[in-house]
């Protein structure tokens, strides 16, 4: 019995490999030299070309951050403790340049800011006094929060305010330099009606536009817009259906041709217990006109399917869509130019005030404790042409006969110029693997990549390595460290 069952999922491990043998050896996977002793840590982040070097940061809640610093080698230097501390109930944010980057902390307690700025050797520059200076300077126009992003060799800071202004929004985007002083404000104001419009998702296209997506009419409705910076003037498309509601909406953006990627879970309105589920997806030109009659998916979530990735014609990024009646935006990892517009100051979960006290390696013990099989966890995968008609639609059953794609734990990344996916596995006896997926052609190309199957691969804090991979923290026990997967 023992026998066949390591028979099924054996044979289960290669599924994707026997059908869809594999067709480039590009990827080369790289191990950093030795691992970091990290104690209790409650969260892990990793800085790729750090002038060459690597940052593995380690977060314990009321001690001291460290920073283990690697060569381009992947060899520890060393390690270097942070000089603040990561206090209960503060959040935190990288913002990573070529030759350093900053942490940016909140204290949900104080409502105090600190900020730092951190080198390749990891010796640390306060920059409180010029962060809070700046941020005193537009203290009486930050009213829903801010972001701070990187671009080229400035600091951003980009907020929303005139939330006085019912039909109207407002983005002020306050470019600083070295020192933190201010160089460049300009502001921009595009309509958006307050009270039967919501804001679904909002970048940056610096120096260029600013495209935003927003859903009418209680969500029968999503607009697509795109605001010239330099002079306000704003086009636009409208997509309406029939009753149905649109959800876990999201676009991509091409910086090579502008065209942009719209799609949306189409849901069937009503209290059915199993509603009728459809993925909309349109590819408007840089005129927002349809490059093509827009199409709707109606057979996604067949065959107990619960999570559908979805790529068009490999020029637009990953979409990612669960089965459900949820209205969550989809969230796309985007590349320079483009940049996704977040609040800095956020808040999670039903009680944004409660800190977790559980470390991290307590939080994946229980997700590794928890049975992940069942009825309904297929993932599919689809590639849509030009045309969008579906070239390869693949599904993994993901039952308790078969082994399990770990759909929430995922990343993408742009390498040798192919949109890239990867998927955390889990095999027989909890063993850890990773599944790449790109495009090549007019078909899915999938790659098993042989990996350490002892250690928990935290895909969602991956960092893109420019032009050239992706980089991805691991822990295991008191021990984390990371992997690069770049081309040859």
């Amino acid at each position: 019995m023992i026998v066949a069952k390591f028979i099924k999922y054996f044979f289960a491990a290669f599924f994707l490999l026997i059908i869809y043998p594999e067709k480039s050896t590009a990827q080369v996977v790289r191990y950093c030299r030795e691992n970091a002793l990290v104690v209790n840590a409650d969260d892990l982040q990793v800085v790729p070309d750090v002038s060459g070097n690597y940052h593995l940061l380690s977060f314990t809640r009321n001690e001291n951050p460290k920073a283990f610093v690697y060569n381009n080698k992947l060899e520890l230097l060393g390690s270097v403790t942070l000089p603040f501390n990561y206090a209960e109930r503060m959040q935190y944010r990288i913002i990573p340049f070529s030759n350093y980057y900053y942490i940016s902390l909140y204290s949900t307690l104080t409502r105090k800011y600190q900020f730092f700025k951190v080198d390749e050797k990891g010796n640390t520059i306060d920059f409180t006094t010029a962060f809070q200076k700046l941020l005193a300077s537009q203290t009486g126009n930050v009213k829903l929060g801010f972001q701070l992003i990187p671009d080229k060799e400035h600091l951003w800071m980009v907020y929303n305010t005139g939330i006085d202004n019912i039909n109207k929004r407002t983005v002020v985007m306050v470019q600083t330099d070295s020192l933190l002083n201010i160089s460049f404000l300009h502001k921009l104001q595009y309509d958006f009606k307050r009270d039967e419009e919501k804001l679904v998702q909002e970048i940056l296209v610096f120096d260029r536009y600013m495209i935003v997506l927003k859903s009418l009419q209680s969500g029968s409705a999503l607009e697509l817009m795109k605001v010239n910076l330099a002079t306000g003037y704003t086009i636009r498309n409208t997509f309406r259906s029939s009753g149905y509601i649109y959800s876990q909406a999201g676009f991509t953006y091409n910086d090579d041709d502008t065209s942009v990627t719209i799609s949306s879970l189409l849901t069937e309105p009503g209290f059915s217990n199993n509603p009728k589920q459809y993925v909309f997806v349109s590819r408007l030109n840089r005129v927002l006109l349809e490059k093509t009659p827009f199409t709707l998916l109606k057979t996604q979530f067949r065959k107990n399917t619960n999570t559908n990735f979805l790529l068009v014609d490999g020029n637009s990024r990953w979409f990612k869509f669960k089965k459900g009646r949820g209205n969550t935006s989809s969230s796309v990892m985007q590349n320079s130019p483009v940049t996704v517009y977040e609040d800095q100051i956020y808040k999670t979960g039903n009680n944004p005030d409660v800190t977790s006290i559980n470390s991290m390696l307590a939080k994946l013990d229980a997700d590794n404790n928890i049975n992940t099989y069942s009825d309904e966890v297929g993932v599919r995968f689809s590639l849509l042409n030009p045309s969008l008609q579906i070239t390869t639609d693949s599904l993994v059953k993901n039952t308790k006969d078969w082994y399990t794609l770990k759909s929430d734990n995922y990343t993408r990344f742009e390498m040798q110029g192919k949109e890239t996916l990867l998927v955390a596995q889990q095999f027989y006896r909890r063993k850890n693997g990773l599944l790449l997926v790109n495009a090549a052609a007019d078909y899915l190309q999938y790659i098993y990549l042989k990996v350490n199957e002892k250690y928990s691969y935290l895909l969602p804090k991956a960092k893109i390595i420019a032009d050239r991979g992706v980089l991805v923290p691991y822990i295991r026990k008191l021990e984390a460290g990371f992997i690069t997967i770049t081309s040859n």
